[in-house]
């Protein structure tokens, strides 16, 4: 009798694990980039299989997740469609914490959130800045998330497109895009993450001198702060000091101005794109991009 009721149990178990929800096949058909709208029909069906409260978030968070890409395919002169997709894909990472907290959906409504704002115009979304910025503490501070280019790459942008009247700050943004870059998976090419660093550094226009000083007090600042990755991570610049070589090139940080690193950085990203045989669309665009203000700066 006992071993009849093990087997019965195993076999339970075993089904349990059969009807779990696999994602393999949805991410790996979002990561081709090819087709989203089949990965939010994907998702909405296996959102209905959803059994625990896991599930149902981790369905949700991917969901939110392709409303950003979906959003961002949108033409630009179709503000009501964009907003309604940015708002849809808020909603899924709200129930997706609901259901089981997690950084990801931190992450995704942060995007949301952000290209909301970006579609509306900055000074109409201000409200949305300080609710951003406790979403992404929750991640780097709470979760204790700190390798998310993602993540990195949503703060840097909004450090950089708000007035620092109203918060923002466009240094402290080039350490968190430094940041960004420094965390991409080693299986993406993120060539929009290297050209807002690019373009972030070229606005800033720092000469090599400036650059060794400043860097070197943001090395004081980034070894003095313990408590919080958030505001550690704000000196991320700093933290290897002004003679630190950056992944793109055999030049200290010191012995370079802003724009020349601007323009290296752009070379490196399509040196990534040029070494990789599979390119989907965004990685396209962002590589015509990219030979666009190399051309623009060059002249």
């Amino acid at each position: 009798m006992r071993k009849l009721v093990s087997v019965l149990l195993m076999l339970l178990v075993f089904a349990m694990a059969l009807a779990a929800l696999d994602f393999t096949a949805v991410d790996k058909l979002f990561d081709q980039g090819i087709d989203n709208q089949k990965v939010y029909d994907t998702l909405q069906t296996m959102l209905k299989d959803a059994k625990t409260p896991v599930e149902k978030s981790e369905v949700l968070w991917r969901l939110s997740r392709i409303c950003v890409d979906l959003g961002d395919r949108m033409d630009e002169k179709a503000k009501d469609a964009k907003f309604a997709i940015y708002t849809e894909g808020e909603n899924y990472a709200l129930q997706s914490i609901e259901a089981n907290p997690n950084y990801l959906a931190y992450l995704w409504k942060c995007a949301n959130i952000g290209r909301y704002g970006q579609t509306k115009g900055v000074m109409d979304s201000l409200g949305k800045v300080k609710p951003m910025k406790a979403d992404i503490r929750v991640i780097t501070d709470d979760f204790g998330v700190v390798d998310s280019s993602e993540t990195w790459y949503t703060l840097g942008v909004l450090q950089n497109k708000v007035p620092g009247i109203f918060g923002g700050d466009s240094v402290a943004a080039i350490s968190y895009m430094r940041a960004s870059c420094d965390t991409i998976p080693a299986s993406y090419i993120y060539g929009g993450t290297y050209m807002e660093l690019a373009e972030q550094l070229y606005s800033r226009d720092w000469s090599a001198k400036k650059r060794a000083s400043e860097i070197e007090k943001m090395k004081k600042k980034w070894d003095k702060e313990t408590k919080s990755n958030f505001d550690k991570y704000a000196y991320y610049e700093g933290s290897k000091g002004a003679d630190a070589y950056p992944i793109w090139t055999k030049t200290k940080l010191s012995a370079m101005s802003d724009r020349q690193e601007a323009l290296v950085i752009l070379k490196y990203a399509q040196a990534v794109y040029n070494s990789r045989s599979n390119h989907t669309i965004a990685d396209d665009k962002s590589y015509a991009e990219i030979q666009e203000l190399i051309d623009k700066w060059t002249k």
